[in-house]
């Protein structure tokens, strides 16, 4: 790892598929630590990734479980399920001794709600901002979307902030501001991390492609973001099984690393 505080985001069902190349990967420095998306019901799982962190000695993170699986934050009725599964996220946060943990705000409901839910969570979680709106349930609102409603999270609970880059974008297209301008406001909100996967800059809803594989700026966005925060790359996703998605994640950080000698020069 050269300069930037990249991260490899994985799903907890996912360590045997990716296990050989991400211990190349790790071996190689190509990344800081690995991101892990708690599925929900695959504490299953959980022991092999103890093992792995033992031998390795790997920094992590986690990503918790959002509303496609099953969680609502914002929503007083998910309550129930929420500590359901928020206590199989602790159990991968304790056992793999997480940094922190990645939450989305909720779909529909309230941001009071979200709020109320996580400060009844004792974990150290940073909120994610996501986009206005979802590709798979478009007539419900997506709570974090706007500038004001994180900082809203941030002044009333303990909460951090992992800025979505993609996200923020998204947010920008559907409200009809400047990506990059919506961006740097998100920015201001001094983020703790980062999510980075790129995207199409006038599209509405993310796709999490590989970067370079859009058409965001990455030079724009890098000159924008801190470069000393933890930069998770989303994209592998959830469905994902071929060996090519991680080779892929490698050319990732050949690329973006080519900017942390850039962004060095500047504040040097």
């Amino acid at each position: 790892m050269d300069n930037l505080r990249l991260g490899l985001k994985l799903f907890t069902n996912q360590l045997n598929i990716y296990k050989d190349k991400t211990i190349e990967l790790w071996e190689k420095k190509c990344f800081s630590y690995i991101e892990v998306f708690v599925i929900p019901n695959q504490i299953e799982y959980l022991h092999q990734w103890e093992i792995f962190k033992s031998r390795y000695n790997i920094p992590f993170t986690i990503h918790a479980p959002q509303f496609s699986e099953g969680v609502n934050l914002s929503q007083k009725e998910f309550e129930f399920e929420n500590k359901r599964v928020y206590s199989q996220v602790k159990d991968y946060k304790n056992a793999l001794d997480a940094m922190y943990i990645v939450a989305h705000c909720g779909m529909g409901g309230t941001l009071e709600e979200t709020v109320r839910q996580l400060n009844n969570i004792d974990l150290p979680v940073n909120v994610e901002n996501i986009p206005y709106c979802s590709r798979r349930h478009p007539q419900m609102y997506c709570q974090g979307s706007k500038v004001e409603e994180i900082e809203f999270v941030q002044k009333n609970s303990s909460c951090g902030f992992c800025l979505d880059v993609g996200h923020a974008f998204c947010s920008a297209v559907y409200l009809g501001f400047n990506p990059y301008e919506y961006m740097r406001k998100f920015n201001d909100l001094n983020p703790d991390c980062y999510h980075l996967s790129d995207g199409k800059i006038s599209d509405k809803f993310d796709i999490h492609l590989n970067i370079s594989k859009g058409d965001y700026d990455w030079q724009r966005i890098m000159d924008i973001i801190h470069p000393d925060k933890n930069m998770t790359l989303e994209t592998i996703l959830k469905s994902s099984e071929s060996v090519d998605v991680i080779n892929n994640f490698e050319q990732d950080t050949i690329y973006l690393q080519r900017f942390s000698k850039n962004i060095l020069k500047c504040v040097s």
